[in-house]
């Protein structure tokens, strides 16, 4: 991975003009390759705030240190693929597996996607940005475009699957090693975690689409 980062950071003791003293924000860049870690990884530093990840080419998983060591930090996360790449994956995690906003992880699914976070020393908690409901902006719909039967898709993200119309005689829902049957029924609609598998049965090809959540 290519990490480029701004060498401005910290308290200035003198401002412009010899006035008050001003903080520099610093902008770290990440850009992956495709022959890097799958998922490529990005320790995020003490003083990183605005980390700008390109994952054109390859999944990115950015780990925030620990909150308990963090208090106060403050740190903005935002997906700008030089191509964005749907298929491919920005996801936030934590070192010490303490939760961000009440997850154990969070992830930018478009483009110009951006998520604010701040430590309060227990957990990180999402304090702005836009990617989903939570974040307050809802995602659009996306059309899945399914290839032969039993036709497989993996969630990128949290959200539903919908599966429409077709003949469909077997929906599974395969999360790790398990794997559970659905109702045949149209709509189908699957529930899904990132990474989860809809696995789709049909002699007539349905409409699928994903609705983020």
């Amino acid at each position: 991975m290519q990490i480029t980062r701004s060498t401005d950071y910290g308290q200035s003791p003198v401002g412009p003009g010899g006035g008050a003293g001003y903080t520099y924000e610093p902008i770290t860049k990440l850009v992956a390759a495709a022959a890097d870690a799958n998922p490529s990884p990005y320790a995020a530093q003490n003083n990183d705030f605005l980390i700008e990840v390109d994952a054109s080419s390859q999944n990115v998983q950015v780990t925030l240190p620990a909150a308990s060591g963090s208090k106060g930090q403050h740190k903005m996360i935002k997906r700008s693929d030089a191509a964005f790449a749907a298929a491919n994956a920005v996801t936030v995690i934590t070192a010490d597996g303490s939760l961000i906003e009440g997850a154990a992880s969070q992830s930018l699914n478009a483009q110009n996607s951006v998520i604010e976070l701040k430590s309060d020393g227990t957990v990180w908690q999402v304090i702005g940005g836009s990617n989903s409901a939570a974040w307050g902006h809802v995602q659009p719909i996306a059309n899945i475009a399914p290839g032969a039967s039993p036709y497989t898709y993996t969630a990128q993200a949290a959200g539903s699957v919908v599966v429409t119309g077709g003949t469909v005689s077997n929906i599974q829902l395969k999360r790790g090693a398990t794997t559970i049957a659905i109702a045949a029924v149209s709509p189908g609609v699957v529930p899904v975690s990132t990474g989860d598998q809809v696995i789709t049965t049909y002699s007539v090809v349905p409409t699928m689409s994903f609705v983020p959540r």
